[in-house]
């Protein structure tokens, strides 16, 4: 659907050159949630924006089903972006239009017959949620209601994909998870292919179906946000998730837990989740393993659990019971001081 080879991009600043991208190959798969995930100046704004050709990539190529978007001339650049779609963390709405006229009055300057307008206007702003917001206008709107226009007008051109600039940086939480409801449904019901760009870990493991990770301008890793987020190679993948983390403890605490024993992170997917495995250890090991700190992340289409637990016995016997730990396909990462 989406695919990019060897892209760089050069940016000049007087007689300085910034390289924001550098070689960049990705591939999106028609019907997923692709994201890409990064720090701030990692070049991902850069990079979504050469899909469409807000921004010209000063090497590679770029291909959307099949064409070669730099080979286009400007009729052929016209009629592709009508099949993409894209949202802003800014909204980008007219503030002197009303929500209905913020998703007709583009489709107008487009030459769709004014029926279709009708038709088409209606039928996202209720997909969107937002029919009985249709005579308000943008200052009478939350952050959320002014991301659901948007997100309706971009549907309006009915789009094969649809490109997200960091479209939920700016709002609260709560907002931010009934935005990525209405990005799932739009995937799911409508078969759009979405893909996004974000710094927020939560986006990427609620709707996501692969991910790749950037660090100054080149991706560093990529794979399925399971096996990323739960195996990730790279020391940058591993800083991101480490900043979200949910298992920070006193360093005291941390001190006085690896002198008594073994302090290990476990992670559980599929199967692994549903066995009494710690339990075992006890009985199977005579090894006393203390749960100090756990939770569950939702992912797309999968949960996946971990815990921070403090492993007390012989020691022989408790690194057989992480053998065990193994065996059973728990991921096992031995936490130092």
């Amino acid at each position: 659907m989406i695919k990019l080879q060897h892209v760089s991009k050069t940016f000049r600043v007087g007689k300085n050159k910034i390289e924001a991208l550098k070689d960049v190959s990705l591939e999106v798969n028609k019907g997923e949630i692709f994201g890409v995930i990064g720090f701030s100046g990692a070049g991902k704004s850069t990079l979504i924006r050469c899909v469409n050709l807000l921004e010209r990539p000063t090497d590679g190529q770029v291909f959307v089903d099949d064409q070669d978007v730099l080979g286009l001339d400007k009729r052929g650049l016209r009629q592709l972006r009508r099949k993409i779609g894209m949202i802003f963390q800014g909204y980008n709405l007219l503030e002197t239009a009303n929500v209905y006229d913020n998703v007709a009055i583009p489709l107008k300057l487009e030459g769709v017959p004014k029926d279709e307008i009708k038709a088409r206007t209606e039928k996202y702003l209720e997909i969107v949620g937002l029919t009985d917001r249709s005579k308000a206008f943008p200052s009478q709107l939350s952050g959320g209601q002014k991301q659901r226009v948007a997100i309706a007008r971009a549907l309006a051109h009915e789009p094969e994909v649809l490109l997200s600039d960091e479209a939920t940086s700016a709002l609260d939480p709560n907002t931010t998870d009934a935005i990525l409801e209405l990005l799932l449904k739009v995937n799911r019901e409508l078969g759009i292919t979405i893909f996004l760009i974000t710094h927020e870990l939560n986006v990427i493991q609620r709707i996501c179906d692969r991910v790749a990770v950037m660090e100054n301008g080149r991706i560093v890793e990529s794979g399925t946000v399971v096996d990323v987020f739960t195996r990730p190679r790279e020391a940058m993948t591993k800083q991101f998730i480490s900043n979200e983390s949910k298992f920070l403890i006193p360093a005291q605490l941390k001190s006085e837990l690896l002198e008594s024993g073994k302090l290990v992170k476990l992670t559980f997917l599929g199967e692994s989740s549903k066995d009494p495995v710690l339990a075992t250890l006890a009985k199977q090991f005579d090894v006393l393993p203390s749960i100090i700190a756990g939770g569950i992340d939702q992912l797309k289409d999968q949960s996946v659990g971990n815990l921070l637990v403090h492993l007390k016995g012989d020691q022989n016997k408790v690194e057989t019971a992480i053998q065990f730990l193994h065996d059973q396909d728990v991921l096992v990462e031995e936490v130092s001081g």
